[in-house]
Formats: C-alpha cells, structure tokens, sequence
C-alpha cells in the first residue's frame, strides 16, 4: 500500500482510540520499550508527543530516561528541518503553530553525539520502514547523522506487510515497539 493511503487510515484509526484504550496501549509500549537492551547508551533523542494526535505518549519514556542519569534530546521544528535541544526536569515549554511542545531558552545540541532516536511514526512495514505525517523531518534528520545510531519506533499497531512506495529517501528503523511485541530489523 502507498503511504499517502496508510497515513489517511491510520490517522483515522488512532483518533478513533478511545482514552482508556490509548492508554492502555502506550503503557504496554512503555513496558515492552524498557526491556530493549539499548539502556547502556548516554545520549538519546526522542520526540514530544502531540496528545491531540493520540501520538504515543513519550512523557513517562523521558522521566524513564531521565531518572538514569542519562541525556534527553529533544527537536524543534526550523524551516523544513529538526534542530535538536537538551532538555532536564526543570525545562519550560511552549507549543508552536502546529501543537507541538518545544523547549524554551535552550542551546543547540550537536546531532552528532546522538546514540539512540525514538521516532514517531504512523505504521510500519515488516521490513522496518515508517509513515509519519509526510513532511519528511525524520526522514531528514536520520540520514544526516552516523550509521551506529540506533533508531526506534513507537507504534499503536502492528506492521503492515509492505509499504509500497519506499524511496531511497526513506530511513528504515532497527527497532519498532508495539504494545504487545518489539519488531527487530537488521
């Protein structure tokens, strides 16, 4: 299927999760997220959930990486790229036009030193590769950093079995966790 028709399902199917339903969901993603064994890493980039989306929540994943001792990126929007920011406890937000939060007053993080990416996404394919929302910010941002960085997904629901319009353009994901399952892609 092409991803233009995937985006148009699957945004349907998460808005019409009910709030007991997403929650139960995210926390079995939480659950299956922190038995991955990538928690001996130092620097990781994750994205800040869009509660009016039903993204999944990534709030208790941050506090989760925080409460190591470990680093937390998170993006801005800038043009048509990511720019990325160390964010803390005490970090301020504010939302931009779009309804995404974005650290306050922060300097910018050098993307090079970048060890783990939990990406958003929409669906996936059994070979690894997303559908976000189709402006390509990800997509961007994964290949310009180094090849070792591992990159995670966050999905709803299970893969889909071929996403057929993948372009050389498309980053594909090593790991895609579900609430019941973590997919692994070499």
């Amino acid at each position: 299927m092409k991803k233009k028709f995937l985006r148009k399902i699957y945004k349907d199917k998460r808005s019409n999760i009910g709030l007991t339903e997403f929650q139960e969901l995210c926390r079995g993603i939480f659950d299956n997220l922190v038995k991955l064994c990538i928690w001996n890493k130092d620097i990781y980039h994750i994205y800040l959930s869009i509660d009016s989306k039903n993204e999944v929540n990534t709030n208790d994943i941050i506090s989760f990486i925080l409460n190591r001792n470990k680093r937390v990126i998170v993006p801005k929007m800038f043009n048509k790229n990511l720019i990325h920011f160390e964010i803390d406890q005490n970090t301020k937000f504010t939302k931009n036009i779009l309804g995404i939060r974005e650290p306050i007053g922060k300097l910018r993080f050098d993307k090079s030193l970048i060890e783990i990416i939990i990406v958003p996404l929409l669906v996936f394919d059994k070979s690894g590769h997303r559908v976000g929302y189709g402006e390509g910010y990800y997509d961007r941002f994964m290949s310009d950093i180094k090849n070792d960085v591992i990159k995670v997904g966050l999905s709803l629901f299970e893969p889909v079995d071929k996403i057929s319009d993948i372009n050389q353009k498309d980053i594909p994901l090593n790991y895609v966790i579900t609430p019941s399952k973590t997919y692994y892609f070499d």
